[in-house]
């Protein structure tokens, strides 16, 4: 294939210091094509009215649902919906004035976006016309008892793995979940009355209209106004705090422990809010909460954002973290993302919160920083051979799809905005959020727009960057013309002249884990238990002794120092003289590190077979190691780094790695 345009010569240097961004997005349950339901599709639910108790101490939901049902074609004589398939329909029914006259329905195994609940088939009592209306009464009932498993990924963050729970340590219900009868590809609004017991609090969509407790029982009623694909609901003892702004309700519903957070969270959300409504047009919905879940989450819906309660204590505030959650409420829960197309929504909201809030509050090497950081998050994650096109991304399953569907699809639209310029680019942003708000939007509308705004085709630009896979190569070569030193354009960097990283050791598909067998058993204890975190999640790794460490294929893991580890001081041989290992103390480039605090995360290229990796982790004392271990798959991007009690002191690559020429071919 040709690039057309950037065929250029640069020169990178610099150090690696961004912080990898722990959100983690759940698909929509709408996960069939939009063109495809829109020609099959005979009937569209317009609202539901939703009676919901819920029952936690025995997983159990009651509900009755009044929704109102339209035809899309004429003479249709059924309708097919989605359930949960533990949920056990006690009637069906068309409700009007003559009353309720109970319908026919059927039951069948083997529906909804994973192949999972029932489809519920619905004959209605005479066929419907075109945009006629009914209203259909449901009741049913049953347990939903899913608790959430932990994510299997050595660092790459996911959400606990539930479809959805009602459980005694909280309620978690989503579009997955099937918790509500549907039909694929409606866009309803909501009526909600939810009971829990007295001490729970209900959050969901929209805007709360009034809570009340009695007899022990709470019951809060909820109205939905804005068209939505999939409800969330979500339960649980909340200490709930709120503030107006604009016209808005900012809310935090955080657990009793966290509560004191509240004002960060809410001084936070109100900053985010005020940049990106300028930016992106006033905020779509009534309210804007963070949530505190039960388990590991960072979820994004329409008016409130889900974060697991660990993250909650972090203060997660910056920019990649609240901030994309925020920008979320225009670009993918206002404007739906069109799945047929890809999944335009990700790169975008990476661009405006990840990215552009840096570049807009931040300095130029802050900015700099961040493209050099998407750039290498694909040479390292994605392969030649396993890329695919941005238009294919639809969901982030691992690292590959990150830095596709994320951070190459962010330099997408920074390109995009080079190419365009400033006025038409951010106009052009307004213009997608206000004409597609309450709607679908694909790539081809997303192209559409900015040709309008920019005044000319862009064909072009979108068949080579977002339909075509790859990217150009930049290869080591000349000290020449440096076109691009501050990283504006997207390309490929091959693996072998990066600097020595974890990361390369993460995704090398042949390495080991060497494993310690020197010292004393309480020496070897923090490497043991992150060995057994590694085989818990990991089977591609391979363990090997630390005698016959020569002999392992791939890039290597030695876990351990001196004294512990007998390869410690073999694995820093490819590191020549920048780093000098002892038993008490680590020396990077000059500069010692000591005290019974230290710990260490070196990473050199293979002694005798530099295309691979050999990275080193150890601790000048057992607890100095144990307070990093387990984390210690997060700190992959650096070729070395030094703790003190648990936090990082020191963090770079070695001189010698951070200077090397590229240059860029056309294919």
């Amino acid at each position: 294939m040709r690039w057309r345009r950037h065929v250029i010569v640069i020169a990178v240097a610099a150090s690696l210091c961004a912080v990898d961004s722990i959100r983690a997005d759940q698909p929509s349950s709408q996960s069939i094509s939009q063109a495809t339901l829109q020609a099959t599709r005979q009937a569209e639910i317009l609202h539901h009215t939703l009676e919901v108790r819920l029952i936690p101490d025995r997983h159990e939901l009651l509900a009755v649902d009044r929704m109102m049902v339209r035809a899309l074609a004429d003479d249709v004589e059924e309708a097919v919906f989605t359930l949960h398939g533990n949920l056990r329909i006690v009637l069906v029914a068309a409700q009007g004035p003559a009353g309720i006259l109970p319908l026919s329905f059927h039951a069948a195994p083997g529906t909804g976006p994973a192949g999972a609940g029932q489809a519920v088939t619905v004959r209605f009592s005479r066929p419907l016309q075109t945009d006629e209306t009914v209203v259909l009464m449901w009741q049913y009932r049953g347990a939903i008892n899913e608790p959430p498993r932990e994510p299997r990924h050595l660092r790459f963050v996911t959400p606990s793995e539930t479809a959805g729970h009602i459980g005694a340590e909280g309620v978690y219900l989503s579009g997955e979940t099937l918790w509500y009868p549907d039909l694929p590809g409606s866009l309803p609004t909501f009526a909600l009355r939810a009971k829990t017991p007295g001490d729970w609090t209900v959050v969901t969509h929209g805007t709360q209209l009034v809570r009340t407790v009695q007899d022990a029982v709470a019951a809060a009623d909820w109205e939905v106004t804005d068209k939505t694909e999939a409800l969330t609901l979500v339960a649980n003892r909340f200490v709930a705090k709120r503030r107006a702004w604009k016209g808005i309700e900012i809310a935090t519903y955080l657990f009793p422990d966290d509560a004191g957070l509240a004002d960060d969270y809410l001084d936070a959300s109100i900053k985010y809010l005020d940049v990106y409504t300028k930016l992106l047009g006033p905020y779509p919905f009534p309210k804007f909460a963070v949530v505190e879940n039960f388990f590991a989450s960072g979820l994004g819906m329409p008016s409130f954002t889900l974060l697991g309660s660990s993250i909650i204590k972090r203060r997660y505030v910056q920019p990649y973290a609240l901030g994309h959650e925020i920008v979320h409420s225009w670009i993918g829960n206002s404007v739906f993302n069109a799945v047929e197309q890809g999944n335009w929504v990700e790169g975008l909201t990476t661009y405006l919160a990840n990215y552009y809030y840096e570049e807009l509050t931040g300095t130029p090497e802050q900015a700099r920083e961040q493209r050099r950081m998407m750039l290498l998050g694909y040479a390292v994650y994605v392969r030649p051979e396993e890329d695919y096109p941005v238009a294919q991304f639809t969901q982030k399953n691992d690292q590959k799809d990150n830095a596709i569907g994320y951070q190459k699809s962010a330099m997408v639209f920074h390109m995009l905005r080079r190419e365009i310029g400033e006025e038409p680019f951010w106009r052009g942003l307004r213009t997608l959020v206000a004409r597609y708000s309450g709607a679908y939007a694909g790539w081809k509308d997303v192209e559409q727009v900015f040709a309008e705004t920019a005044g000319r085709e862009l064909r072009w630009f979108f068949a080579q960057w977002v339909e075509r896979p790859g990217a150009p190569t930049a290869l080591k070569g000349l000290a020449s013309v440096r076109a691009d030193p501050e990283y504006e354009i997207f390309r490929r960097i091959p693996r072998e002249v990066l600097p020595p990283m974890l990361n390369l050791f993460v995704t090398d598909p042949m390495r080991a884990v060497i494993v310690p067998s020197g010292g004393s058993e309480p020496d070897r204890v923090p490497y043991i238990e992150l060995i057994a975190q590694i085989v818990s999640k990991d089977s591609s790794s391979t363990m090997q002794a630390d005698q016959q460490v020569e002999a392992a294929k791939g890039s290597l893991l030695v876990l351990g120092g001196p004294g512990v580890n007998r390869a410690a001081e073999w694995a820093m041989r490819g590191c020549g003289e920048a780093v000098r290992i002892e038993k008490d103390s680590v020396t990077i480039e000059g500069r010692t590190y000591n005290g019974p605090g230290t710990a260490a995360l070196l990473s050199c290229r293979h002694p005798d077979r530099p295309g691979h990796v050999v990275t080193l982790f150890y601790g000048v004392t057992p607890a100095a190691a144990a307070k990093v271990a387990r984390l210690v798959f997060f700190y992959g991007w650096q070729s070395y780094l030094v703790f003190q009690d648990g936090a990082v002191v020191a963090r770079g690559d070695y001189a010698g790695s951070r200077d090397w020429e590229v240059q860029v071919e056309t294919r």
